[in-house]
């Protein structure tokens, strides 16, 4: 059983020599025979050679189609969800902006200074918040601290500014927190917002 698998593994394996030797002694018998490779012991030695050659050429064709093929997977990946995520900012950006727009041509309710809903307000910190956030690219997360240290400010500022961001939708916690302070990242409400801001304001 054992025999006969080696037996099959070395006839495979020297294929690519014995079919080489065979084109070369049908184009050049003469010198085949003169240097021994048309048969007997010489033969098999070429062909093993020649064949160990073919193995490795293609050993290294294999891993550098391998690596190629890696790295085009990766960068395909990477380009989906790219397309992916900006997809979603603009299907929230028209989803926002034709309400808007609906709500032109709607019915005005009549101001009677009793039930109103007041406006949300937001500062010149949870703006640069919201664009922190933005800038760190999509689902990548940040926290208090970090974005204390970049405007010199202490981390309990920017906190308060993170809880009311985030009754607002505009931020959403995600698993993990630095210095005691959780983790958040931009909501797809808070990637709209930033984004019709962007195109109003151009900052």
């Amino acid at each position: 059983m054992i025999e006969n698998l080696l037996s099959s593994i070395l006839e495979i394996y020297l294929v690519p020599g014995d079919f080489v030797l065979s084109k070369f002694a049908e184009l050049a018998p003469l010198t085949a025979a003169n240097w021994g490779i048309a048969n007997g012991d010489d033969s098999i030695t070429a062909a093993a050679v020649l064949s160990g050659i073919f193995w490795l050429l293609m050993s290294v064709i294999a891993w550098r189609l391998y690596r190629y093929g890696s790295s085009l997977l990766r960068n395909i990946v990477a380009l989906y969800h790219t397309m992916w995520y900006r997809g979603r900012q603009a299907v929230g950006s028209l989803k926002t902006l034709l309400l808007c727009r609906l709500r032109e041509f709607g019915p005005r309710r009549r101001d009677d200074g009793i039930d109103t809903t007041p406006e949300i307000d937001f500062d010149d910190l949870d703006l640069a918040v919201l664009r922190t956030a933005a800038a760190r690219g999509p689902g990548l997360a940040t926290s208090a601290p970090e974005i204390a240290e970049k405007f010199k400010l202490r981390p309990s500022e920017v906190q308060r500014s993170v809880d009311k961001l985030r009754r607002n939708r505009m931020l959403d916690t995600v698993i993990g927190n630095t210095d005691g302070y959780d983790n958040f990242r931009l909501s797809p409400s808070g990637a709209t917002f930033v984004a019709m801001w962007q195109r109003r304001y151009g900052t």
